[in-house]
């Protein structure tokens, strides 16, 4: 009732267990798949490489690839929904 339309994403910094579970009953966005170096985005899709990236800037509790989490969401009975665009 209080703020109906405010979204709850969950990172990969939780675990797989917790992160399945939320997803059934609040979870809005979910990530898969992530990089969290500083510059590893740059480097996947643009092909660059720089010697000077920087540390990981937090631990990775559930490293499913992105594959890996939306079957697991379909076998959950869920709907995963992809968004393929960018806001400029």
């Amino acid at each position: 009732m209080f703020l109906p339309f405010v979204g709850i994403t969950v990172s990969s910094r939780e675990s797989a267990d917790f992160r399945n579970g939320i997803a059934k009953i609040c979870a809005t966005k979910v990530s898969a798949g992530v990089s969290t170096g500083i510059g590893d985005h740059e480097e996947k899709y643009e092909g660059t490489k720089d010697a000077d990236v920087g540390d990981e800037q937090f631990e990775i509790n559930d490293s499913r690839s992105f594959e890996s989490m939306y079957q697991d969401m379909e076998q959950e009975g869920l709907q995963p929904v992809l968004n393929d665009y960018l806001y400029v």
